[in-house]
């Protein structure tokens, strides 16, 4: 799982998340999030500037919560019908394209740290060469986005 954020004219580092040991299964927790917050978000957020992220049980937590309310983040409000919404899925699917293009053996690699090391490397490589005119373009097409789930009452839109 990354971390990484998009506006008109730029993006911020790409920053990979952590597994957090204390919780079930060894996945992601809102302490693994809050992490890679602090890495990807803190260093470069302008106060006044609203950040959107999806409902995911990590985003939406009290400690999360606290977090935003600490840092005086204003999080954007999202309707629970509509993961479609956030441009960024769309730059989440580039990446992949990227990385199957530009980096077909990943897939192929064994779970050891060197390999989670390129794996990570390919990652942050594939962010960057996303173009920044679909990034602009993507934000841009946010009004629309916002009408169409508007007209879909908060349920799914072909965006």
């Amino acid at each position: 799982m990354v971390c990484g954020r998009i506006w008109i004219g730029g993006r911020s580092d790409l920053a990979i998340m952590r597994r957090d040991s204390t919780s079930k299964r060894n996945g992601y927790s809102s302490k693994s999030y809050i992490a890679a917050l602090e890495e990807c978000l803190l260093p470069d957020y302008e106060p006044g500037k609203f950040f959107l992220q999806d409902n995911a049980r990590i985003h939406v937590s009290k400690a999360t919560k606290a977090w935003f309310e600490r840092h005086g983040i204003w999080v954007y409000p999202h309707p629970p019908h509509s993961p479609d919404l956030n441009p960024i899925e769309h730059v989440w699917k580039k990446i992949k394209e990227i990385l199957h293009r530009d980096f077909p053996k990943l897939c192929y690699l064994t779970n050891n740290e060197a390999n989670v090391a390129r794996v990570e490397a390919a990652l942050k490589t594939a962010w960057w060469r996303v173009p920044q005119g679909l990034i602009d373009n993507l934000i841009r097409s946010m009004p629309r986005r916002m009408e169409a789930v508007r007209l879909a009452k908060g349920w799914y839109t072909k965006y």
